[in-house]
């Protein structure tokens, strides 16, 4: 046996034991000796009424497409802008490969991206109201979507006068485009605004209309829990849900299976943006091409929309 090297016998004997034991490589000595650390950053602003299972779902997805890549992941939450950078300033460069940013997007930190890349860590946020113009890589989910694909089914199932509890522009665009399809103009009247995502606003919104006089056959939530409080205060009106007036939720949460009419939503693909932007991320840190990726939101339909036959049904994507 030479001074460098082992005997094929002594090599053979290393391996069945390794095999015998379950040995994994030591995924960390290989990074360090590749110059990664095998570890990817993820730094969360939380979102979604509590229930709304957003941010479970989100972490899902990232960490079993991490498990793929072999990478582990440091995950560090905050609400601010001087959270965000007190909790970065402790992480290093030796630390991760790379940076996910998810949750609420915060414009003043889009200089911080631009500095950490420059630096050669690459960043990939998740945000939904990141600035197309901005030049940040971003994977989310298409709000224009959002509120065209209820609305547009509402519309299908011969509902014309629909209510809209409107919280985000872009969701209540897609709502307006639906309408414009079908010939319909939009009645402002029955546009309810809300910076709630809660059940209160939707309570609220049922009450200003039904105090109002207005007749609507139908109702696009930009929540569940708007949905669940708009289907509470609507019962407790008399009206009848799905039979007066149909109903529609955002989230795909588990609130749709708890209140007394399962509530028809519009999924986020939470977990897959969460899968997608690591392979987007992994991307640029393996120094290939990568874009922006709009994941597109899917219905699944319960009786608050009529769908009693096949509950929880998925429909497909819009093209």
């Amino acid at each position: 046996m030479g001074t460098t090297g082992c005997s094929i016998t002594v090599r053979q004997a290393i391996l069945s034991q390794a095999r015998r034991l379950n040995y994994q490589p030591n995924l960390v000595a290989r990074s360090l000796r590749a110059g990664r650390t095998g570890s990817l950053g993820v730094f969360i602003h939380p979102l979604g009424a509590p229930g709304s299972d957003l941010i479970e779902r989100l972490l899902i997805g990232i960490s079993e497409q991490a498990s793929i890549y072999n990478h582990r992941l440091a995950i560090r939450f905050y609400q601010t802008d001087r959270d965000f950078l007190h909790s970065f300033t402790k992480s290093t460069r030796n630390e991760m490969d790379g940076l996910l940013v998810a949750g609420i997007f915060h414009p003043r930190l889009i200089r911080l991206y631009k500095a950490v890349e420059k630096h050669g860590m690459p960043v990939v946020t998740m945000c939904r109201s990141a600035p197309p113009r901005s030049n940040v890589v971003n994977v989310f989910c298409d709000d224009l979507q959002v509120g065209y694909l209820p609305t547009r089914h509402l519309l299908e199932q011969g509902c014309r006068r629909i209510a809209y509890i409107r919280s985000i522009d872009a969701r209540y665009q897609g709502y307006a485009n639906a309408l414009r399809e079908f010939g319909l103009q939009t009645d402002f009247s029955l546009i309810y605004p809300s910076k709630n995502y809660d059940m209160d606003a939707g309570r609220d919104a049922v009450r200003s209309w039904i105090a109002n006089g207005l007749e609507f056959d139908a109702l696009v939530a930009e929540s569940d829990h708007q949905a669940l409080g708009a289907i509470s205060e609507l019962l407790s009106h008399g009206r009848r849900v799905p039979e007066d007036v149909k109903v529609f939720g955002v989230d795909d949460s588990p609130l749709c299976a708890l209140g007394s009419v399962p509530i028809s939503s519009v999924s986020l693909q939470i977990e897959e943006i969460g899968m997608q932007a690591v392979d987007v991320l992994m991307k640029r840190i393996n120094k290939e091409p990568a874009e922006s990726v709009a994941i597109q939101p899917t219905l699944y339909l319960r009786a608050s929309s009529g769908n009693y036959e096949e509950p929880g049904k998925q429909m497909a994507n819009a093209n």
